[in-house]
């Protein structure tokens, strides 16, 4: 271990009271995409009582941020997210994400103009829902980046974690109304539309290829049991191991939902929401360093028993397409709690997901310094 991981490691010790606060305090006041005001200052706010210059309000995105240190040398992101989901608050654990991601970032202010980084920790909002990094990445935020990477909690260790590219679908049929007992042979019934389209993607799923999938919601269904419904709404999310797999999967959706409305005398109108999000390109070199940056600080890998598993759908996977980058999923070692479960969320502000996030922010800086001294470790 080299005096400059040392430093860092320090220095982020001397941090952990305050990085575990802010985790917890945005546990404790969960914000959803896009609106994460609250959020998106505390993180700032920290790591500009730190020494980093924060831009607010950065790349034209309201609640996200720019923390910027260095002069000279490689552009390295740092990721936070800080989004929660509707219902179930930080069942991700995006709070932990955040709290790591600033730890790692403060660490690494230590040493940073003597080791030549040129250090961004930038805060993303809207990874639940939109796709914030998508906005960033139109707007300009990863041009010139050298290398990208965050971490997120998991009831295992995956370093090199897998994700699936991901299509939302809003999805609105149109019938007739009428009186549901006097007339009902003069409506169009909205909701069977949905429903039938719904039962035609059940039966699609048989047919899938691997890793192909398809899951939604019925958001609405009418308004009153005596009045046929004209207007029913559901969502749908799609996903698939590759952008070609994704596109296969819209075609054969899009000829079930639309099949429904026919066989029920309906329309349907299909809507993209917010951007597609691609599948997770790894960089072999910073999976190998993280992994021997969590064995330099004493955190064994704890691996999934049943063997590697998918991590859902991100879109860091859309910034891994552009950068050699690092999404590697820590233990808080919650299982059976797994993400997007209350339980998990409880799980992520106790011990093991306090002491998960100090290890994530020294895992992620001692992975920066590994590329400071040999940048031809993502050529690998």
């Amino acid at each position: 271990m080299t005096s400059y991981d040392s430093a860092v490691l320090q220095a982020i010790d001397e941090l952990a009271a305050d990085l575990v606060e802010l985790s917890h305090a945005l546990y404790a006041e969960p914000e959803l995409a896009y609106q994460e005001q609250r959020s998106a200052e505390r993180c700032a706010a920290l790591l500009e009582r730190g020494g980093f210059d924060v831009e607010r309000g950065a790349f034209g995105l309201p609640t996200a941020f720019a923390a910027r240190a260095g002069t000279v040398g490689p552009q390295v992101v740092i990721c936070a997210e800080y989004d929660a989901l509707p219902g179930v608050g930080h069942a991700c654990g995006h709070n932990v994400i955040a709290a790591a991601a600033a730890g790692a970032g403060l660490g690494l202010l230590r040493v940073a103009d003597d080791v030549g980084l040129r250090l961004t920790v930038l805060g993303t909002p809207a990874e639940e829902a939109g796709g914030g990094k998508v906005d960033l990445i139109n707007a300009g935020a990863f041009e010139g980046v050298d290398i990208a990477m965050m971490m997120h909690p998991s009831p295992y260790d995956e370093p090199g974690a897998v994700s699936l590219a991901i299509e939302e679908w809003s999805v609105a049929v149109t019938g007739q109304a009428s009186h549901a007992s006097s007339e009902p042979e003069l409506g169009r019934n909205a909701l069977d539309g949905v429903v039938a389209g719904y039962s035609a993607l059940a039966m699609l799923r048989q047919h899938l290829a691997p890793l192909q999938q398809v899951h939604g919601i019925i958001t609405h269904g009418g308004d009153a049991p005596n009045v046929v419904p004209e207007r029913a709404t559901a969502a749908y999310y799609l996903r698939a191991a590759d952008m070609a797999g994704l596109e296969d999967l819209r075609t054969r959706a899009r000829a079930c939902l639309e099949g429904a409305a026919t066989a029920t005398g309906t329309t349907v109108e299909i809507s993209t929401v917010g951007h597609v999000y691609e599948p997770l390109n790894q960089n072999p070199g910073l999976v190998t360093a993280f992994a021997r940056a969590c064995d330099s600080i004493g955190r064994p890998l704890t691996a999934d028993p049943r063997g590697a598993q998918i991590s859902g759908s991100t879109d860091f996977g859309n910034v891994s397409q552009l950068v050699p980058a690092l999404h590697a999923d820590m233990a808080v070692h919650s299982w059976p709690m797994v993400n997007h479960q209350r339980e998990f969320a409880a799980h992520c502000v106790g011990p093991l997901g306090d002491r998960t996030l100090l290890e994530g922010a020294k895992a992620m800086a001692l992975t920066v310094l590994a590329y400071a001294e040999s940048p031809a470790l993502v050529s690998a």
